[in-house]
């Protein structure tokens, strides 16, 4: 797996209305016409390397200095650089994730289920307008067929942990793209089809959480952990530092009051708020995974929080707030 750094268009920069999304998917698609899609390693390498960029111009600060330097500090340690340019950026990073996925499956097993693993892998593919056979056959990325054992040493436990907070990042990056470009249709079909798009990358999002912690407890405690406490990163180091999630809840907040009335009340909004729901419990799932049931957070440890809540119930606490305040904001009828 490479070492460098994966290029995240920044949150201020991302696609917002469906025109800039197909410009997008346009460049990305002309750019990888000739390769195959194929389970292959070698051959998802090679994709790999035709989708980086050659360069890419740095995101400068873009928040006040004391969330910046959080943020930052969040993008260091999961690998990621922040990048200032074209929407098909975006699409190359996540493209780019959902490699670096695959190739992890086939070094090391998982437990969520194949069609799981396959959807983990074809956001991009959605993206990019590519026809989905039901073998998944049209996606361009899709998982080995044959896996070994689950991550069973601390450097197969670190990679895991950090590639797959990348694609989780990519894959929250989306769900703000697909929700601006619902807000931005000028009908209810438009708006109800990429809210589709919505559910699906809250559903693979997920995915991605379970996925980036499918490792032993003891790995998490030996090895994770310690290397997200003082002196390799600030004490206090949480998932409230995550720039895409940040990005992400400012898309929400006002999003029942954007879209059309019919679109609001249907089905496919109720879909939405079902998939945002098992996002937020995923999360609340691997702090339970690696004893948030029993422990506090980081970030309550460092501030010294003795208010006998552990780290699992804030998050729950955490996910019910955003999730009550997207439904108070339909429309009153």
């Amino acid at each position: 797996m490479t070492t460098q750094p994966l290029p995240l268009l920044h949150a201020r920069e991302l696609p917002t209305t469906g025109e800039e999304l197909r410009t997008a998917a346009s460049t990305v698609n002309a750019l990888i016409a000739e390769l195959p899609a194929t389970p292959s390693a070698p051959d998802l390498i090679r994709l790999r390397q035709v989708l980086a960029p050659d360069h890419y111009e740095p995101a400068g600060p873009q928040e006040a200095a004391s969330l910046e330097e959080a943020f930052s500090e969040h993008d260091a340690f999961f690998g990621v650089a922040r990048a200032h340019g074209s929407a098909d950026l975006f699409l190359r990073a996540l493209l780019i994730a959902e490699i670096d996925t695959a190739l992890d499956l086939a070094r090391t097993a998982t437990s969520l289920s194949p069609a799981e693993c396959s959807a983990l892998v074809s956001g991009g593919s959605a993206l990019l307008g590519r026809r989905r056979a039901r073998d998944g056959s049209g996606d361009l990325v899709r998982p080995p067929e044959v896996r070994t054992a689950l991550p069973a040493d601390e450097h197969t436990a670190q990679q895991r942990w950090r590639s797959g907070h990348r694609l989780v990042f990519t894959h929250l990056q989306a769900i703000t793209v697909t929700c601006g470009c619902a807000v931005h249709a000028r009908t209810a079909a438009g708006q109800s089809a990429y809210l589709e798009d919505t559910v699906l990358f809250c559903t693979t999002a997920a995915l991605a959480m379970r996925h980036a912690a499918d490792f032993s407890p003891e790995l998490y405690v030996r090895s994770i952990r310690p290397s997200m406490t003082p002196p390799h990163v600030g004490a206090g180091f949480s998932g409230l530092q995550t720039r895409d999630h940040h990005y992400l809840v400012q898309s929400l907040d006002s999003l029942g009051t954007r879209l059309l009335p019919d679109v609001v009340e249907g089905t496919t909004y109720r879909k939405f708020e079902e998939a945002l729901g098992r996002l937020y419990a995923a999360h609340v799932h691997v702090c339970r995974r690696f004893g948030g049931d029993t422990n506090a957070s980081l970030r309550m440890e460092a501030s010294k929080e003795d208010s006998g809540t552990t780290g699992a119930e804030r998050a729950r606490q955490y996910a019910g707030l955003r999730l009550r305040k997207l439904g108070g904001r339909r429309p009153a009828a």
